[in-house]
């Protein structure tokens, strides 16, 4: 690769990472499609408006979502590192500028750091495998939360690889940002991924009698991760009580990390349709309590795997054996960090499909890969190396083009189906009459549990439409509560709108 192709890389990296979102997605601002999309998007509307919280709903129990609390104030249960990422885009108007962005960065990230530790080959190899997995693709085009703790792992990776190589004060702040963004993000996975970095950086520092830069970093961490106590009280009241274990309380006794579970009821009752989530998610639960942990183990690992290595990347599966025995210091760090992640997420119930949970470990499988496969190739006759090079390697390059293409076709198609009813509902929406309004939403009785529909924007008080539950004669009580709004009946099984006189 020529030395001007070699430093607009990383920007062609960012700029095909960007596209390949986009044309899954389809848009800069997609609804959300699954419950835990909803909540972020709920509470990055809140932040985008300087407000941590809102005054609790008229009659709370009609605004019920998954993950937000109603009652006493209304509020995410998240930490609020992602929703404060994507609350630039929310201000702008374009819901899904920062994840198209945090996707972006990881791509030229991912491809950076491959050509630090390896070559351009490898780098190119790791960034098609990274960029065109199902997972990837599929979770990219989302509000979850894992876009933003995924860039904090490879920023830091960056940071650190700078600071051990340069020893300079402004590697270590970036590194120390990096991980705390990420801890006020998902904690868990940025405990997980702490525990090597500061191995090596407390190694580094009592070699180096390196005090400062010590101390530079934990300031920095610790400055970041005081916006914790700050949510804390602005979301509960009380610095030392966050709103996750309000929520847990409220709704999920039972979700919690471990394999006990925790049979107390919840202090709050759910409408028909959010009580099948719980029963589903109590279920998972029990599921885990009651199988052996090495089965929870293989089960997880095999549907990563093949996550990872489905379809045409089969064979860069055995490629990724050989890469376990060739790679050097930073791929095996880079490993150990993707298996810790993957153990400390055997605390946690879910699906095993659910491979979003591992999606900082993505790179890590890719890039093992490429190393075994760059090995593989540097073993290969000398008359291969002479005269077919060139001509494999253009042919290589236009098949991986022209599945990558494929790949990217299976996703938009999936995540198209998954969005098409909460799209065309909001969109219907938006279309009705009169505004402000209240539309009320009754489900019909065969539906996906993990679609959802009622979900609201803040601050309320400012949004032209309050999606709520149908509480049938019930409903009058938030019609009384507010007077001045227009009414709607929506009836799923119809797909209708019906106005509802007052």
């Amino acid at each position: 690769m020529n030395a001007r192709l070699e430093r607009w890389a990383p920007w062609i990296a960012a700029l095909l990472s960007a596209c390949a979102v986009l044309v899954v997605w389809q848009s800069l601002a997609p609804v959300p499609v699954m419950h835990d999309e909803w909540a972020y998007w709920t509470q990055a509307g809140l932040y985008a408006h300087a407000h941590w919280t809102e005054i609790a709903p008229p009659v709370p129990e009609f605004f019920e979502q998954l993950y937000v609390l109603v009652s006493p104030v209304w509020a995410v249960k998240y930490p609020p590192g992602h929703a404060l990422t994507m609350a630039l885009g929310f201000a702008l108007g374009v819901p899904g500028f920062v994840p198209v962005l945090l996707t972006a960065l990881a791509g030229a990230l991912v491809y950076v750091l491959a050509r630090r530790v390896a070559n351009s080959g490898v780098a190119v190899l790791t960034f098609v495998l990274w960029l065109t997995t199902f997972g990837n693709l599929r979770f990219r085009a989302s509000y979850f939360s894992e876009l933003t703790t995924s860039a904090c792992w490879l920023l830091a990776w960056w940071a650190l690889l700078e600071w051990r190589e340069t020893r300079r004060r402004r590697w270590m702040i970036l590194l120390a940002s990096a991980i705390g963004w990420g801890a006020i993000t998902r904690p868990a996975t940025m405990f997980v991924f702490a525990i090597p970095v500061g191995v090596v950086v407390l190694r580094d520092v009592w070699q180096g009698r390196r005090w400062r830069a010590l101390c530079t970093g934990v300031f920095t961490g610790l400055a970041v991760l005081a916006i914790l106590p700050l949510w804390n009280a602005r979301t509960t009241g009380d610095w030392r009580q966050n709103a996750l274990a309000v929520y847990t309380a409220q709704y999920l006794p039972f979700d919690v990390p471990g394999y006990t579970v925790n049979t107390a009821p919840p202090e709050r009752a759910l409408p028909a349709e959010m009580e099948r989530v719980r029963r589903f998610l109590a279920n998972i639960k029990q599921q885990q309590a009651n199988d052996p942990v090495v089965v929870t183990a293989t089960t997880r690992s095999s549907l990563l795997l093949r996550d990872a290595f489905g379809g045409w990347r089969l064979p860069f599966a055995v490629t990724a054996v050989v890469g376990l025995f060739v790679a050097e210091a930073a791929g095996w760090f880079a490993l150990l960090t993707a298996l810790l992640l993957m153990a400390g997420y055997l605390a946690q119930a879910h699906t095993a499909d659910w491979t979003i949970y591992y999606l900082e470990a993505m790179p890590v499988f890719a890039f093992l890969a490429a190393v075994g496969a760059a090995w593989l190739v540097s073993r290969s006759p000398a008359v291969v190396n002479a005269a077919w090079r060139s001509r494999l390697l253009t042919a290589a390059l236009a098949l991986g083009a022209g599945l990558s293409v494929v790949d990217i076709a299976d996703a938009r198609r999936v995540v198209e189906r998954l969005s098409e009813e909460p799209r065309a509902f909001r969109a219907a929406v938006r279309e009705l009459p009169r505004t402000p309004n209240i539309v009320f939403v009754r489900y019909a009785e065969r539906r996906s549990m993990h679609i959802s529909l009622v979900a609201n924007e803040g601050p309320l008080a400012e949004s032209p439409s309050w999606i709520v539950h149908d509480r049938g004669d019930a409903n009058a009580r938030l019609l009384r509560a507010a007077p001045r709004r227009a009414a709607y009946l929506f009836d799923e099984a119809a797909w209708s709108f019906t106005e509802v006189r007052k």
